[in-house]
């Protein structure tokens, strides 16, 4: 870019350094909030904890087919989710596409602010009054694939959603430390990296766990 005429070297070269530093920091401008930790401190900010795969994705939004309700009650269903705008501390909703399976803390939408839903622009919003909202201020949302569980579910340093040194938990594992069955030191000794003989063991009681749900689905 070419100075204009008139005006001093030192003021022209503040000026587009000021420029691209607002340029640089807008994005990080346009959220902001304390990092709350991992799934277990989510838990407890949440209105609803649900189990289950995504349908569709529109704008902002996704629909959810409810399996199981962890926490909380909802009778639909079907629920919608809204992500980010560009401006809210939530994430991208492209990152859950559909056929995808989640363990979702989600918090439900009881009041939209002014100018938050155009009815004519309905994709693209903060929301409706009794859909839910997921926070990135945490570790809200746990991937599910072929009933294991991955994601930071007792610890996580900052900003880190999932840690792929560790291992994915079977569903029954993390059930049983959301009922309060198994403490924290256990499921953790579960997401530890796994030797040959714990991928075997893991494997044969996944097997085992399908022969179970085969057979209460045959009776």
């Amino acid at each position: 870019m070419r100075k204009p005429s008139g005006i001093p070297s030192a003021i022209y070269l503040f000026t587009l350094a000021a420029i691209a530093l607002l340029g640089f920091t807008s994005p990080a401008l346009a959220c902001s909030c304390l990092w709350q930790g991992p799934f277990k401190a989510a838990i407890a900010q949440a209105d609803l904890i649900a189990y289950g795969e995504v349908t569709k994705g529109s704008g902002n939004s996704i629909d959810l087919k409810v399996e199981e309700v962890l926490k909380g009650s909802e009778y639909r269903s079907e629920i919608r989710v809204w992500g980010n705008t560009g401006e809210l501390c939530r994430p991208e909703a492209e990152d859950f596409p559909p056929g995808s399976q989640w363990i979702m803390a989600l918090n439900k939408i009881t009041q939209v602010p002014d100018g938050g839903f155009d009815p004519f622009k309905p994709n693209i919003s903060y929301g409706r009054v009794d859909d839910y909202s997921l926070s990135s201020c945490a570790v809200s949302w746990l991937p599910v694939n072929e009933q294991r569980v991955s994601g930071n579910i007792v610890a996580a340093t900052r900003w880190q959603y999932l840690d792929p040194k560790k291992t994915p938990v079977l569903m029954d594992v993390f059930m049983k430390w959301f009922l309060g069955e198994i403490d924290d030191v256990t499921l953790a000794e579960a997401a530890r990296p796994q030797t040959e003989a714990r991928k075997l063991l893991n494997n044969t009681r996944m097997f085992l766990w399908q022969l179970e749900r085969e057979s209460r689905d045959a009776d």
